[in-house]
């Protein structure tokens, strides 16, 4: 009787709340969503499913294990969950949060099925200004719109990071905005690099900022209008050693980091009356910089590239980078189009970076190209199939890892084909 009490009490206490809930007079409104991904794939290379670098040619006296064998791989660990909250209005702005994570694993710690943070996020909304706090995609250079079948394709080409940040946008008319904010000058995903590299003893934080055009007048496809922006991050970054003439003291050199990108979004052949058929967009970036592979913002290669490192006097110095990705999208049907994509990305290293030891590992320049074919075949299924190549060349030639063998060394370059299907439930 106590217990059918206790029940009850519970239950007419849970009622209003749950009556409440997300309701047009909630405090608050919850919008809970994501899809489930699965991805199954094959590579002529033995390496995992989203691999930044081909692993080097085996040569006539060294052979590299990951060179000789390919591989199956399959995860369904892309799956997300995401929260949109709308909340009570402040200064005059329309508030709302939004939450996002998958089970991926590979900021975390736990690997795969782990589910680590993706977005974390708030934004005020004024009828001329945004003004965005939290863990979200860069806020310039990054492609508008990136049709990959997997969420790794094409990273190491300013595909965009996304980072803890905070930055206000102001629109001068419809058609014209400006960018500015302060994001993470170092790569947020591992707890140790966070605060212990010379990009946050620098003391310096990021700043990031954008002059943007958008406009509808030449049409669009679905969200993708026309658009031209010029944007750019500024760092510092404080490498330390320790004092030749003193073992018991510290010394340090401070050199720049800074990246800037123009990125472009062109409806060629418009949608009509809202069908795509037959539509054409082409989107991507162009971008030059120096000292960002060891802050992670060329996605995936703060161990693949070096950022700074130091030469024998002790001066802190930095390769120049340059490169770009770019995408052309062709409808075939308003639910059935078709993707190719080009990334480039070229370290300018010194001849002392290029042969010391472990800089002929560093990658001198990448370049990837492939094609995908997406379907929706309604409103929560979409199916997916992709080949890309990734190219590599390195500063040298190596022994290829560990897992290697032969008593000579590894060719300076390695090629990578991936063939991959995906199918995705959206809800």
């Amino acid at each position: 009787m106590k217990k059918s009490a206790l029940v009850m009490l519970v239950l007419l206490l849970a009622i209003p709340a749950l009556g409440n809930a997300g309701s047009v007079s909630s405090r608050y409104d919850v919008t809970f969503g994501g899809f489930v991904q699965y991805d199954l794939g094959y590579s002529t290379k033995n390496s995992h499913a989203d691999p930044i670098s081909a692993p080097r040619h085996s040569s006539s006296d060294r052979a590299v294990l990951a060179d000789e064998y390919g591989n199956t791989f399959a995860t369904a660990a892309a799956t997300r969950f995401n929260f949109l909250i709308k909340g009570p209005d402040l200064w005059n702005a329309k508030t709302s949060a939004f939450i996002e994570g998958d089970f991926r694993g590979t900021t975390t710690g736990n690997q795969y099925g782990g589910f680590q943070l993706r977005h974390a996020f708030m934004k005020l909304n004024w009828n001329t200004a945004e003004l965005m706090i939290g863990q979200n995609w860069q806020q310039w250079g990054m492609p508008y719109y990136a049709a990959g079948v997997s969420s790794g394709d094409y990273n190491p080409y300013l595909k965009g990071i996304r980072t803890p940040q905070m930055a206000l946008r102001y629109f001068f008319t419809k058609e014209f905005n400006t960018m500015f904010g302060l994001t993470s000058a170092t790569e947020w995903s591992d707890g140790t690099r966070q605060y212990n590299d010379g990009y946050a003893r620098s003391s310096w934080p990021g700043l990031q900022g954008e002059i943007a055009y958008w406009t509808d007048r030449c049409g669009k496809i679905g969200p993708n209008n026309l658009k031209f922006a010029l944007g750019g991050y500024y760092g510092r970054d404080t490498e330390t050693y320790v004092d030749p003439n003193n073992a018991a003291d510290y010394r340090d050199d401070t050199i720049n980091a800074w990246l800037t990108a123009f990125r472009y979004s062109i409806p060629i052949v418009p949608e009509r009356q809202g069908n795509k058929a037959m539509a054409l967009l082409l989107n991507g970036n162009f971008f030059i910089g120096q000292n960002v592979g060891g802050n992670n913002w060329m996605a995936g290669s703060a161990t693949t590239s070096n950022g700074s490192y130091l030469r024998p006097s002790n001066e802190a110095t930095a390769p120049t980078l340059f490169g770009m990705y770019t995408q052309a999208s062709w409808w075939l049907a308003n639910d059935l189009w078709v993707n190719g994509m080009y990334g480039y990305l070229k370290y300018n290293y010194s001849e002392y970076g290029r042969t010391v030891n472990p800089g002929r590992d560093k990658i001198n320049m990448s370049q990837s190209y492939g094609v995908n074919l997406l379907w929706d075949a309604n409103h929560a299924l979409r199916f997916g199939l992709q080949w890309m190549r990734l190219f590599t060349r390195y500063n040298g030639s190596g022994t290829g890892g560990s897992n290697a063998t032969g008593p000579g060394f590894a060719d300076g370059y390695g090629t990578i084909d991936q063939y991959r299907f995906a199918a995705w439930y959206f809800f």
